[in-house]
């Protein structure tokens, strides 16, 4: 095997430590071994730290990720009879969705800012965990893109675009080029930005009393007028319908129209009694968390709530819908519930989950396997990447305040937003097959 290795130039010898341990840059470059995560070498006289790693897009990624439902009469009682359902429960996966703003982006490569964290748990996964087939899967952080002084409220990859959209929550809105890392263009809205998200050509921004919303195809910008307050959740979907969750718990709703080049309003969904913090469409349904302690479910033909969704104590954070109406909910009263379709089309809690801490966010994607992963953001900094449906534990990623917001790149790339305004850059990697 050719032992190829990676130039980093310009640079004068350092101590760098990563997986293989520490060891002596000589001759500038870098261990291909650890860039894979499986070099044993400790210490490795290779750098374990790329001055810039090329990340092949996957034409093939999708923002949508399977979740495997479980038969709730399993025994328990036969290994045998256990792997055998496990097994035809694989064979009847769902399609999960975790939001509008995972459209697909050309994102080539991004530059490596961040060679030397300040810890080992907010570079790697702290854990290690098996993928269930025998192959480890570790993923590692590539960029530290700094800049945004508060809370990362939003972060977005415009479907054909080769930028990375991030918002906090001091207005700040910046653009960073996929190609190089760097920031390309950074402006003020003037309001706190509640949420982010992309859709197609479209860049929507929840701000208060206002959605500000850009055609990245036709270079337009848009005011959207009507809202009342803080704008907390966006969602968007393929026929250009726009919803808005409110701070005083309606949703607003409009359509885009080619021929005014306007957004009329078209409705305002009222039933919650505080803040919609979240919103998935899916269905014919919008489906709605808020801080009431409720999941709402609006039928989309009558715009008319058809249920209220009762179970959670505390606020519903966040929401990740299956293509076939099953409903992922988080909340802060430390629970997962899994929502299915009963045979009179209501929904009911098909399966709890309890966590050890108020959870914060959920989001899907696929591991280097293609492997369905959920990230469980929790209030205690961290974001606990669970393999489903088994929900056994993949990692831990630690920020350094809360995580409140997590999106996924094609070409195995996450990114993670936090409290201090931080936001990084991680890739899934490949180890060889043990």
């Amino acid at each position: 095997m050719d032992d190829k290795r990676v130039k980093v130039g310009g640079k004068a010898p350092v101590r760098t430590r990563g997986r293989g341990g520490y060891g002596k840059k000589k001759n500038g470059a870098v261990c291909m071994y650890w860039l894979q995560g499986r070099c044993n070498r400790n210490p490795c006289r290779f750098v374990h730290a790329a001055g810039e790693v090329n990340i092949t897009p996957n034409p093939t990624n999708s923002r949508s990720y399977t979740y495997h439902r479980k038969n709730p009469t399993d025994s328990t009682s036969n290994s045998d009879s256990k792997q055998k359902k496990q097994k035809q429960q694989q064979q009847q996966s769902l399609s999960l969705t975790s939001g509008p703003s995972g459209d697909r982006t050309h994102a080539s490569h991004i530059s490596q800012q961040d060679s030397h964290p300040e810890s080992h748990e907010e570079s790697s996964l702290s854990t290690r965990g098996s993928s269930g087939d025998g192959i480890a899967n570790l993923f590692m952080r590539l960029a530290q893109l700094d800049g945004h002084n508060k809370t990362v409220t939003g972060i977005a990859l415009p479907s054909g675009s080769d930028k990375l959209y991030t918002a906090s929550g001091d207005g700040d809105l910046r653009v960073w080029d996929c190609h190089t890392g760097r920031c390309v263009h950074q402006g003020n809205l003037g309001a706190q930005i509640g949420c982010l998200i992309s859709q197609g050509p479209w860049l929507f921004a929840g701000l208060r009393n206002l959605v500000k919303a850009w055609n990245l195809k036709t270079e337009t910008q848009y005011s959207i007028d009507g809202p009342v307050g803080q704008v907390y959740a966006l969602e968007a979907t393929t026929e250009d319908v726009l919803f808005a969750g409110m701070e005083d718990g309606s949703i607003f709703t409009w359509k885009y129209d080619p021929k005014t080049d306007s957004f009329p309003l078209i409705t305002i969904f009222k039933g919650h009694t505080a803040s919609v913090l979240s919103l998935q469409v899916g269905c014919k349904s919008l489906y709605s968390g808020s801080m009431d302690n409720t999941i709402r479910r609006w039928d989309l033909d009558t715009l008319t709530c058809s249920q209220t969704l009762l179970g959670h104590s505390a606020a519903v954070t966040s929401l990740v819908l299956s293509g076939d109406g099953c409903l992922l909910s988080c909340s802060l009263d430390q629970t997962i519930k899994i929502w299915a379709c009963r045979q009179d089309g209501s929904m009911g809690v098909f399966d709890t989950r309890n966590e050890e801490h108020p959870i914060l966010a959920l989001f899907g994607m696929h591991d280097a396997h293609d492997k369905p992963i959920l990230c469980c953001s929790c209030n205690d900094n961290s974001v606990i990447l669970y393999e489903l449906p088994s929900f056994t534990k993949r990692g831990t990623i630690f920020g350094k305040q809360e995580v409140g917001r997590i999106q996924s790149g094609l070409g195995g790339l996450f990114f993670t937003g936090d409290g201090t305004g931080q936001v990084a850059v991680w890739k899934w990697l490949t180890p060889r097959t043990a």
